[in-house]
Order: structure tokens, then C-alpha cells, then sequence
């Protein structure tokens, strides 16, 4: 009736049952992401439990909010290598390809440990297809319109989305090769939301047939787009503010080269490189400040897994980093991360495995003392049967401060923002209980209680004795704890299925007592898939808390979609009405108006 996932790798950094592992893990294959009909990667996320996209970030139960300025506290991996911006941080969702994902694996809680710095609230790694036996081609075009009410226009033409993503691969011999080219534009719906996005991927994998494969990939991405801050009045929520904004706009360029090298490979021990080069360009282009920063980042990850007799699994490796920054506002500092990881899977019988690991990072920046940060973890699984397993874990999350967080002098909106070189990082710990059960592949259940604790969480805070003046401090302390579930039901077998996902939300701010900003406490999505037509609903409470304008009105936020789909042999051809009854809302942050209705018509041919 669905699909269920087999194995994964992403929770132990080696190949296990979802079942196996102590942590939560959910699995999105390509299919299951195709049929969404998403024109980008972060549109297929807010139907897995425990996600929430808050304006476009991506939370895990609650870890992150809403930060503008502050790095993901989510880490976001392409085939195991980092896809985070050099000098903030941020998820480079412009890097990642949607005609070449095979699955989509995102693991919740802290997962320092095996990852170190920004899997504070957890870790989503897109893993690419391998290279088909025959050469194949696909093609995926989107066109789309936006339909804002009539009462809050701010223009008489029409505003569109409209892009093309093509791929071939093939096999030359013992080589396998890819290449990928992809290029959308959109006028946005409201001012200044215009962006245009080029985008060129190539992979090469040899020797194509073998299952521990070297493989070389190099991902360029440019994007042009708006920059929208804040509406100019509730009865104008697409126009932005101030008026002379409008026309501002950011450059960005990308550029990630990877490789996934394996020099050892036998039945008892695998050794795994994975060096990386990227460089990252961003340019303003606003009417007040033509800002820039440029970064390198150079890294190498390197792992062994052996086993020392049967049922023992030892995986241990070393990672490092240096991101060199060359900013008009950030100075030009040098960051070195260095990071020693362990970790022992211990299968005690048939139906309990066990598993420990610790990581020790090290972060040194010029003008600030280095900082050490030390991930250990613990973690039960019991699986009473091969339908269902019961696990709990205890973990220790770290996100060291990004370039941005700590070295930044700039003035924004007549608010002056100085540097703090002496910030340190954001440190979490947390545990949870969770159970994994399926039935005859009719029926799946995951759920899980968290509850983590935060210190040190890194906000901007203002500067004593200075006014209008505000710096990044370690000024925050946090308690999240709740509960996410998953199911999904085969009502008739490859015909009809139903899934929903729940996520509830229990914060507290240790300082003030007050629950944490821009988290809601209920958060659910729904999903009647019939094959031909399906309907999702996304809903989330009013937002507890708010930072700027807490006297802005704000309710809860229901969302309705309708997709229709068909599929005639190797054509894919999809419909999607989103805001299906034009629900009018600020999207989490205040004087951010939500997408209105939008209508997406999706091409996807294979030969």
C-alpha cells in the first residue's frame, strides 16, 4: 500500500534497519517526494513528524524557532558532506538536486556525536541515485501563478514561477557519469520576492558496478532574489517597508566539490574519505549598504568501521575543517575545526543492541580563546519482533558560533550590530523514548517523547551602556520536550493510503519563564493519497511568542492542498493547487505575509 524503508545509514554513519538504531529516523523516498510535486527539497519536509518550517527554516522539534542571523541548528548533508554556508551557517538548499534523489534520510535529536557542530536538533542527509545500467535522461519543467486576493495586490500583472531541471546519466565503461543542469525563476508574490536560480551538477562514480565506489561530484549554484524585511501595513502585507526598498536584492554565488573515497573495503574494515572544497559569494545590492562576504571552506572526513567479532561494530574517524572569511563587515577571519569521534554497536542478543559514542570538537578563531566541546551518547534498542522495536537514547548537542554570529559590524535598519569575538557555542542536551512498529505493510507507527535541555543558545542581545547597539551573546537558556508521531495506513492497497504526522511542543525560557518564541504548541499534517487525487492539510496553533511585534493579532494557521496526478508509461504529469481556500496569515514571523494561492502544473518525463 506504501513504501516502507529498509536500510539506512545516516543514524550510525553505516548501514542499519531504521529499527536498529536508538534514534528517531524518518526516510522520504523519491517517489514519495515526486508525488508532492516540489519544485525545491525543503518544500517535501513539513510532512515528516517532528519537522516545522518556520519562514523557511528548518526546525526539529522546536530546537531552532525562528533565527534570522543565527545558523541552522539542523545539519544538512549531500551524500554525507556538509551543504552549510561558509560564513552564516545556513542550510544551501540552492546545492541540492531534486531529479537525483534516491531518499531523503532525517534523524531527530542531537546528533553531535558522529556529526559535531549544528546537529544540535538533529540531521537530514539527501542521498543521490547511483548511475543506471542504461543511459537515462530526465525532464522536469514546473509552470505556476500566483493568485493573491484582489484587496492586497500590489501590481496588475501577472506574478508566475516557471523553471526546468534536465539530467542524463550513463555508463562509459567501468566510469559511471552525470550531469545536471536546472534553471527557475518567479516574480515571488509579493514585492521583491523575485529570485532567479541557475544551477549545474556532475557526478562521476567508478568503478560504476561496485558498492564501495569512489565517487567526485561538483555542484555550482547562482541566485538572484529580493529581499522582503517586513510589510508596509496589515492592509498592504505584499508591499515592503520602507518603500525605498523596494528594487533591493542579493547575488549569491555557490560552488561545492566533493569526493567519497575508499581506500580500504574488506568484510571486517571499511576506511572512507570524504574531502571537500566550497566557496560561497554573496553580494547585497540594496539601496543603504552594498554588503559582502566571500568564504572557503576546505574539509576532510575521514572514517574507519571494523568489526571486531560478531555482533560488534566499531565505528571511529576524525574531521577537519578551516573556512577562511573575506567580508567589508566581518573582518577576514580564519576558523579551524578539528573533531575525534568513537562509536561501539553492541548487538547483547538477538533482540537488544546497544551503542555509545563520544566526539570532542575544537574550535579556534582569530581574536577568540579556542573552545572545546565534548558529544558523548548513549542508546537501547529492543526489538521484540521484527515488526517493532522500542528504543531510548541520551545525547550531548554542539553548534559552535558561525563567522557571521561572532565577527559581524554592520548597521541595519538604524540598529548597530558590533562584534562579540569571545561568543562560544550553543551546547543541548537530550534524550527521548521512542517505538518503530509495522504491520503487514499495511499499517506504520513511529513515536517518540523527547526533552531536551539548552544552554547558551546564541540571540542577539543588546550591548549595556550603548544605545541601538546590539552584538550575538550566549544569553539564552531553554527547555523543549514533547511528543512526535507518524502513521500512515493502507486503506486499500495500492489505492487509497492516509498519513499523519503530529508534533507537540512544551517550551519553556529558563530566564523568564515564558514559553520560547515562535515555536506552536500543536503542529499536524494530514495526507489522503488516492493515487490519481490527494489532499494534504498542514496545521499549526497560534504561535505562543513572538519577538518584535507581540501585539500583532495571530491565530492558528490551517492550510489546505489538492494535487492530481497521472501517470502514462515514463510521463509524470501533476497539478497542485496550494492555499487551496486562500487562508491569509504571517508566515510564523510577524509582518510576513504567508504564500496566497498558488496553482503548479509539474512535467516529469524519463527515457
Amino acid at each position: 500500500a506504501f513504501e516502507l524503508p529498509g536500510v539506512v545509514v545516516t543514524a550510525s554513519r553505516s548501514a542499519a534497519r531504521p529499527g536498529d538504531t536508538p534514534a528517531s529516523v524518518a526516510v522520504l523516498s523519491d517517489s514519495a517526494i515526486q508525488r508532492r510535486s516540489v519544485v525545491t527539497v525543503e518544500d517535501a519536509l513539513p510532512f515528516v513528524p517532528g519537522v516545522i518550517i518556520n519562514s523557511g527554516q528548518l526546525d526539529i522539534r522546536g530546537a531552532t524557532g525562528l533565527a534570522r542571523g543565527v545558523g541552522s541548528r539542523v545539519l544538512m548533508l549531500l551524500d554525507g558532506h556538509r551543504v552549510l554556508a561558509g560564513a552564516d551557517g545556513s542550510i544551501n538548499y540552492d546545492l541540492l538536486p531534486v531529479l537525483d534523489i534516491d531518499r531523503i534520510e532525517l534523524v531527530k535529536g542531537p546528533l553531535s556525536t558522529l556529526y559535531g557542530s549544528n546537529a544540535l536538533g538533529g540531521v537530514v542527509n539527501l542521498i543521490t541515485k547511483s548511475i543506471p545500467e542504461r543511459p537515462t535522461t530526465a525532464i522536469k519543467t514546473h509552470l505556476g501563478i500566483y493568485d493573491p486576493p484582489m484587496l492586497f495586490r500590489f501590481t496588475d500583472e501577472t506574478l508566475s514561477l516557471q523553471g526546468v531541471d534536465i539530467q542524463h546519466a550513463r555508463r562509459l565503461g567501468a566510469v559511471g557519469a552525470q550531469l545536471a543542469a536546472g534553471r527557475k525563476t518567479s516574480d515571488g508574490f509579493h514585492q521583491n520576492g523575485d529570485y532567479s536560480r541557475w544551477f549545474l551538477r556532475g557526478k562521476l562514480v567508478l568503478p560504476v558496478t561496485s558498492p564501495t565506489a569512489w565517487e567526485v561530484y561538483a555542484v555550482w549554484a547562482r541566485e538572484d532574489h529580493g529581499e522582503f524585511v517586513t510589510w508596509r501595513a496589515s492592509d498592504r502585507p505584499y508591499d515592503v517597508d520602507p518603500p525605498e526598498a523596494v528594487g533591493d536584492w542579493v547575488r549569491s554565488d555557490k560552488l561545492n566539490v566533493g569526493a567519497t573515497v575508499t581506500p580500504v573495503a574488506t568484510q571486517s574494515l571499511l576506511i572512507r574519505l570524504r574531502p571537500h572544497l566550497q566557496r560561497n559569494a554573496v553580494q547585497n545590492y540594496y539601496h543603504d549598504n552594498q554588503n559582502f562576504h566571500r568564504t572557503t571552506r576546505l574539509g576532510l572526513d575521514a572514517q574507519a568501521s571494523f568489526n571486531p567479532f560478531s555482533g560488534h561494530a566499531v565505528t571511529a574517524g576524525t574531521e577537519a575543517i578551516w573556512t577562511g572569511v573575506r567580508s567589508n563587515f566581518l573582518g577576514t577571519p580564519d576558523l579551524y575545526d578539528l573533531a575525534a569521534f568513537v562509536q561501539d554497536e553492541i548487538a547483547l542478543s538477538d533482540h537488544v543492541r546497544t551503542s555509545f559514542g563520544v566526539r570532542l570538537d575544537r574550535r579556534a578563531a582569530e581574536g577568540s580563546a579556542d573552545e572545546f566541546a565534548v558529544s558523548p551518547k548513549v542508546g537501547l534498542v529492543y526489538a521484540p519482533s521484527a515488526q517493532t522495536s522500542l528504543r531510548v537514547s541520551f545525547a550531548r548537542g554542539y553548534r559552535a558560533p558561525s563567522a557571521v554570529e561572532q565577527f559581524v559590524s554592520t548597521t541595519l535598519f538604524n540598529f548597530r550590530v558590533i562584534p562579540n569575538p569571545a561568543l562560544q557555542g550553543e551546547t543541548s542536551w537530550g534524550g527521548e523514548i521512542g517505538v518503530t512498529t509495522a504491520v503487514s505493510g499495511r499499517l506504520t507507527l513511529d513515536a517518540a517523547l523527547f526533552h531536551s535541555e539548552f544552554v547558551d543558545l546564541i540571540e542577539p542581545t543588546p550591548v549595556p551602556g550603548q544605545l541601538f547597539t546590539f552584538q550575538f551573546g550566549n544569553v539564552a537558556r531553554a527547555r523543549v520536550r514533547g511528543l512526535d508521531l507518524g502513521t500512515e495506513v493502507g486503506v486499500v492497497p495500492d489505492r487509497l493510503s492516509f498519513a499523519v504526522t503530529y508534533t507537540l511542543l512544551d517550551t519553556r525560557d529558563r530566564r523568564s519563564g515564558e514559553h520560547l518564541p515562535y515555536r506552536s504548541a500543536h503542529n499536524l499534517t494530514a495526507t489522503l493519497d488516492g493515487g490519481l487525487v490527494a489532499v494534504d492539510l498542514r496545521y499549526r496553533s497560534r504561535v505562543q511568542r513572538v519577538l518584535v511585534y507581540p501585539l500583532d493579532d495571530r491565530g492558528a494557521i490551517t492550510l489546505v492542498d489538492l494535487r492530481l496526478g497521472y501517470r502514462l508509461a515514463s510521463l509524470d504529469l501533476q497539478a497542485k493547487i496550494a492555499n487551496l481556500f486562500q487562508e491569509k496569515y504571517a508566515d510564523v514571523q510577524e509582518r510576513n505575509p504567508g504564500a496566497p494561492r498558488s496553482v503548479l502544473l509539474t512535467l516529469v518525463q524519463r527515457f
